[in-house]
């Protein structure tokens, strides 16, 4: 007569199947309950990572995202608030250099640049030759700048678009060769590591007032 297994070794063979099923859920449960962690921990990171992370030598090119942003126009109308403080310019000369600089990734750059050069005056010339809002040398620049295609002569650099478009021409090559912000804005200055503390400091400036929206000013920002 064949052997059958009693009611107690059924009992501990149906136990064993139920710890082997078991045991093979369990990765497969343990991962659903750790995977929308795991989700939020990544999405976490790459935020954390696109916020620190400072853009090299393209860092002044791609337009700005600011116009998307529901915020916008206060944010504008703050900047634009900070730039008439801290200028003699007219109001629509502002909003034009305003208007030019967000056509950058990184306008509060572009600005602080402009604001140090210049006090967002289009048509000063500095006693080495600089011209214009970004302080443009035309004497190391200019031949490149035309053949490049971003001023047709030195005329162009008065102008509020072709002057911010060559200084960004000429900051981005800075940045492609050092790939360091402080570094390119010091040569950018002929040297001068004391002007990359102020852009910089300048550029903090900007973006501080931006994201205030119209909140308190500048002026009472100490550093």
């Amino acid at each position: 007569m064949p052997w059958k297994p009693g009611f107690q070794e059924v009992s501990m063979q149906q136990t064993k199947i139920r710890e082997d099923v078991n045991l093979k859920a369990w990765p497969r449960s343990l991962v659903l309950y750790l995977l929308p962690g795991l989700i939020a921990l990544v999405g976490f990171a790459l935020s954390y990572w696109m916020t620190v992370t400072v853009l090299p030598a393209n860092a002044v090119r791609p337009a700005s995202s600011e116009r998307n942003s529901g915020n916008g126009i206060q944010a504008q109308q703050a900047v634009l608030q900070w730039m008439k403080k801290n200028s003699e310019m007219p109001e629509h000369v502002l909003a034009k250099i305003y208007s030019v600089a967000m056509e950058s990734v990184n306008a509060d750059l572009i600005l602080a640049i402009c604001l140090v050069e210049s006090n967002f005056n289009p048509h000063v010339e500095s006693g080495k030759g600089a011209i214009g809002l970004m302080g443009v040398m035309p004497d190391v620049w200019l031949e490149e700048l035309e053949a490049h295609g971003i001023v047709r002569d030195k005329e162009d650099l008065f102008t509020i678009s072709k002057n911010i478009d060559a200084g960004a021409y000429v900051l981005e090559r800075y940045l492609g060769k050092t790939n360091n912000l402080k570094v390119a804005l010091s040569r950018y200055a002929g040297g001068d590591p004391s002007y990359a503390v102020r852009v910089l400091k300048m550029q903090r400036r900007i973006t501080l007032t931006r994201r205030l929206e119209q909140g308190p000013t500048l002026a009472a920002v100490h550093y």
